[in-house]
C-alpha cells in the first residue's frame, strides 16, 4: 500500500508543479497570474497533505501514513536540489 501511496503523491506534486508553472492549463502572462497559480497550487499542495493524513490517521493506516507524509515533505525539497544541480556543477 505505502507503494502505491508514494507512486500517487509524486503524480499529484509533478502535476500541481505543472500546473503551477503553466505546462498544464493556461500559461500565466501577468506576474498576477504567476501568483494565483503558485498559491493555488499551494493551496491544493496543502489540501492534499492534510487530507492524506487525515484519512489515514482515521484508518489506522501506519505505513501509508509514513510514506505518504515523507513523500508529501521531501518531493519539494528533491525538486529543489534537483534544479539547483546544474547551477552547482
Amino acid at each position: 500500500m505505502g507503494a502505491i501511496v508514494v507512486l500517487g503523491d509524486l503524480l499529484v506534486c509533478a502535476v500541481l508543479l505543472l500546473a503551477s508553472i503553466g505546462v498544464i492549463g493556461p500559461e500565466p502572462t501577468t506576474r498576477a497570474e504567476e501568483t494565483a497559480a503558485w498559491q493555488s497550487a499551494g493551496k491544493l499542495y496543502l489540501g492534499w497533505l492534510v487530507a492524506g493524513v487525515t484519512s489515514f490517521a482515521v484508518l489506522r493506516m501506519p505505513m501509508a501514513l509514513i510514506a505518504h507524509l515523507t513523500t508529501m515533505l521531501l518531493s519539494p525539497v528533491a525538486l529543489f536540489v534537483l534544479m539547483l544541480s546544474p547551477v552547482l556543477v
